[in-house]
């Protein structure tokens, strides 16, 4: 199948950012939905894809499953205070492989794999933070931290609105799983590819607007628009076609 024929789409931040809108707008444990979104290929690519997905979010005492890192995870919490949340959680990353674009042409797939990763969210009035740490069971992947701020404009009866930013680490092996290219990797590019070996820093940075609207006590509207930005270690990777790239999508939750 050539690159030009698949449509690969990685929810990432967004699909955490859909997820969060449905609990946040009806306060229930339990939220299912679809939503459909749009952003690069992959991390750096200069086409987009689009693809739906299901939203999903559960807390159950203790237990969660909800994205984390902008990853679908499973895993524990516990309220330090009213407003401070400690946890730890297991997460699945998707794969990438070479036919997903032209410009991976010669490069190792990425296999699909899990996560562990340990989290704090602190909330203080119309503000949120939260920071997570997570490292690939997968040998050579690496690991990866992530900040994400966030502060609610507004919020009525019916609709909310909030800015926020995303900071987003990795450490060498993270950083060279997804942005290095090894030398039989250029080989095999047929000189589209150099060799290239980032080293660990900031990954990338966002800023996104979300809008979420509640259509009954149990069904909620969610829309996301933002702008990713890669770091420098990973901008300058001869696998990125372009540093700046928009995320959208909408989705649909009902509550319960």
């Amino acid at each position: 199948m050539s690159a030009r024929s698949r449509t690969v789409f990685r929810p990432c931040l967004l699909l955490t950012l859909l997820a969060m809108g449905a609990s946040q707008a009806v306060a229930q444990q339990t939220t299912i939905g679809v939503g459909v979104g749009f952003m690069p290929k992959y991390e750096g690519a200069d086409s987009y894809g689009a693809r739906p997905y299901p939203l999903l979010s559960h807390r159950n005492g203790h237990f969660f499953l909800a994205p984390k890192a902008g990853l679908p995870a499973v895993g524990l919490q516990t309220n330090l205070t009213e407003n401070w949340t400690i946890g730890t959680y297991a997460s699945l990353a998707r794969s990438r492989k070479a036919d997903d674009a032209d410009r991976l042409y010669g490069t190792d797939d990425i296999s699909r794999h899990g996560n562990l990763g340990v989290f704090t969210a602190l909330r203080l009035g119309p503000a949120k933070m939260e920071a997570s740490y997570y490292q690939a069971l997968k040998s050579g992947y690496g690991a990866n931290a992530v900040i994400d701020l966030s502060y609610r404009l507004w919020n009525d009866h019916d609709s909310s609105f909030s800015l926020g930013t995303e900071f987003k680490w990795s450490n060498e092996k993270a950083m060279r799983t997804y942005f290095g290219v090894k030398s039989h990797e250029a080989a095999a590019s047929n000189g589209q590819l150099h060799a290239y070996r980032p080293d660990a820093g900031l990954r990338s940075y966002s800023l996104y607007g979300q809008y979420t609207h509640k259509l009954s006590q149990s069904w909620s509207l969610q829309g996301v628009l933002g702008v990713h930005t890669l770091g420098e270690e990973a901008k300058d990777s001869p696998l990125v076609e372009k540093k700046s790239s928009v995320f959208g999508g909408v989705g649909l939750g009902y509550s319960f």
